[in-house]
């Protein structure tokens, strides 16, 4: 599982521990993952302040803050906080308050003067949530999910269209939002912006697993740094080379060449160690 979709999976299933009050274990999940993650230090926060921990909530705000400087959420729940902690707050406003900032506390109001005080909680337990918290969870508890389950169903495609991708000499490996497809072998010889006929062969022969296929293709022109040239920056003959490459798959898959978009990989990107593999090109796959 990729970093991204184990964060999302975590904040889920946090959330809906916290929803159902289950504080300290809300809190383990929490901890487990990612410090500099603003997300799960905004939700830890949330946690800490319903389980009536405002200590650990400004805290976690305020790490929110070093990363994300002028994070509204934080900045408004460290504004409650303080007002709570000063007595200037009473039950409705701060509810109201703490509703519309995202935040919310629980708070206790003292039996006869009617003054707002914090409960003491010195640990974190179990407890009832409240609704206020409850509502705001169910939010991000949704959110959450359903970014969890389109990050799994994306990176499935991605997988299922990697093995259709896949031909002898061709490696075709699912990344983050695109297959990547490498050629073993190079397809041009020095100087050429043509592949020769090795190459020629490999492109049709790889087309062939595109035909009728929904996708976008990108295709990246790759040379050999020359004495004297450009450091960086990509070149004419990479670019050039990549422009060939996606007229011969074009034809060759049948798809239009509309399709396939171009690009020169820069001089510091090698796909291979040997020069005479990384005269080559490279793609970038992308369901539609």
């Amino acid at each position: 599982m990729n970093a991204a979709l184990e964060r999302e999976l975590d904040l889920a299933e946090a959330a809906d521990l916290a929803r159902n009050g289950d504080y300290a274990t809300a809190i383990t999940v929490l901890e487990r993952s990612s410090a500099d993650d603003p997300a799960r230090l905004d939700l830890l926060a949330r946690v800490y302040a319903q389980s009536g921990d405002l200590d650990k909530a400004d805290e976690a705000w305020a790490e929110v803050l070093q990363i994300r400087p002028g994070d509204s959420a934080a900045e408004a729940g460290r504004r409650v906080i303080a007002k709570v902690r000063s007595g200037r707050l009473r039950r409705r406003p701060i509810r109201r308050y703490l509703l519309a900032a995202g935040a919310v506390v629980l708070i206790g109001a003292a039996a006869t003067a009617g003054v707002l005080t914090i409960r003491p909680t010195p640990a974190v337990t179990t407890a009832k949530p409240d609704d206020g918290l409850k509502q705001e969870l169910d939010r991000l508890h949704s959110a959450e999910s359903s970014n969890a389950k389109t990050r799994q169903d994306h990176r499935a495609e991605l997988e299922k269209l990697a093995r259709r991708l896949t031909k002898p000499g061709v490696t075709a490996k699912a990344e983050e939002d695109a297959v990547a497809i490498t050629f073993e072998k190079g397809l041009f010889n020095p100087n050429a912006t043509t592949p020769n006929q090795q190459g020629r062969e490999a492109l049709d022969q790889w087309a062939e697993v595109l035909k009728g296929q929904p996708v976008a293709v990108t295709v990246i022109g790759h040379g050999v740094p020359v004495a004297g040239g450009p450091a960086s920056g990509g070149s004419t003959v990479s670019l050039t080379r990549a422009a060939s490459a996606a007229r011969i798959l074009a034809e060759a898959s049948g798809l239009p060449l509309t399709t396939f978009a171009i690009s020169s990989a820069d001089q510091s990107t090698s796909v291979h160690a040997d020069p005479e593999a990384n005269r080559t090109v490279t793609l970038q796959v992308r369901p539609t």
